[in-house]
């Protein structure tokens, strides 16, 4: 009974100090390959591999090589860092990822200038969504521990078996030799993506509702006053890091939504507040003079042409380079002078065109 006991004990202590062992070393695995990028930059031969970007996100904007950032959302996400880079001398890494609130963007600035290296361009996107959506919301949710320095919290990355895997890919990665992803990271540019039956067959789900509301009179919308305090939340968390990075120039534009998004904004009969919304939020940064803003939403042959689509918003990548190409050489730009322009041009045209035609009825 007692050598039965004796092994007992014995065989725990073998199995304690093996798992131990495995754990430990599971979790140096980690912090040598590092595939979030959470501690240091890639060693020993290893490549930049972008393809988590909730998760890879924080830890890129802290220990990666850059001098200079695109932020924003999915509609950043076709913008190739090698067009900045080798058109406009920067050293660009892409910190953007799909459905970004900003809340996300307050939290991807916050380790961008957390860095004791300067940045000298921040290029980004605003969406509607994002200054209208209170600003708490989030489309991902954002993992806490790694954007924060509390070592303690870092063990669901540590001790994370998909983690550990990743970690034995980059180190394949290196023995490979495979190069960096970094100007083709996160980037959804298939062509059978796109067409105005894509496009079109988000926004027709709800659309017999919405005609039935707007023709019986139901449809009200939020109050601008209330849409403009969210409108200001949102700003909040975004202006601040302007302020107090005089010397970085932020690079901002307004993307090309299609006639459908603007037909739901008829149909809610919200038109006139949401370009009020941009007109506030023009005014709001272009109060500061390192800002320079863009303004894509005017492009009629863009946004008319349904094949552009893929939904309501999102558009080829083509467009992305036509996007970087006006904004290098300066055009499409809003100024004070131009802007009030700008919001009655659209104004006008979204409350005038044919969205019947448009669905062929």
């Amino acid at each position: 009974m007692k050598d039965s006991k004796k092994e007992f004990c014995r065989f725990c202590k073998i199995f304690l100090i093996t798992f131990l062992i495995i754990v430990s070393a599971s979790a140096l695995l980690v912090v040598i390959a590092d595939p979030f990028y959470q501690y240091h930059k890639p060693w020993l031969g290893m490549p930049v591999i972008l393809e988590n970007a909730v998760y890879q996100t924080p830890g890129a904007a802290r220990n990666l090589e850059y001098t200079d950032a695109i932020v924003g959302t999915s509609m950043t996400e076709n913008f190739h860092t090698s067009w900045f880079d080798e058109e406009m001398g920067w050293n660009t890494m892409k910190l953007s990822y799909s459905g970004a609130r900003t809340d996300d963007l307050k939290a991807i600035f916050s380790q961008i200038f957390s860095r004791e290296e300067p940045v000298h361009h921040i290029f980004m996107d605003i969406n509607m969504y994002q200054l209208t959506s209170p600003s708490w919301t989030a489309y991902a949710e954002r993992p806490g521990y790694l954007y924060d320095s509390i070592v303690i919290n870092d063990l669901p990355y540590l001790f994370n078996r998909d983690v550990a895997a990743d970690s034995w890919g980059r180190i394949l990665d290196g023995i490979m030799g495979k190069a960096d992803n970094i100007d083709t990271a996160y980037t959804w540019e298939d062509p059978e993506l796109f067409g105005a039956q894509n496009a079109m067959k988000e926004a027709e789900a709800g659309r017999g509702q919405m005609l039935a509301a707007y023709y019986s009179g139901e449809t009200e919308g939020v109050a601008l006053q209330d849409m403009l305090s969210v409108c200001q939340d949102n700003l909040d968390n975004i202006l601040p890091f302007i302020r107090d990075n005089h010397d970085t120039e932020f690079i901002i534009y307004f993307p090309p939504y299609s006639m459908l998004y603007w037909e739901q904004r008829v149909l809610y009969r919200d038109l006139e507040k949401m370009l009020q919304l941009y007109y506030y939020t023009m005014e709001e940064l272009l109060e500061y003079p390192n800002v320079t803003l863009y303004d894509f939403q005017n492009e009629w042959d863009i946004i008319t042409n349904l094949d552009n689509y893929m939904d309501m918003a999102h558009h080829r990548p083509e467009y992305n380079r036509y996007i970087f190409e006006c904004i290098k050489n300066g055009e499409k730009r809003v100024t004070k002078e131009n802007m009030e322009e700008k919001i009655r041009d659209m104004y006008e045209f979204a409350q005038g065109y044919d969205y019947a035609g448009m669905w062929g009825q």
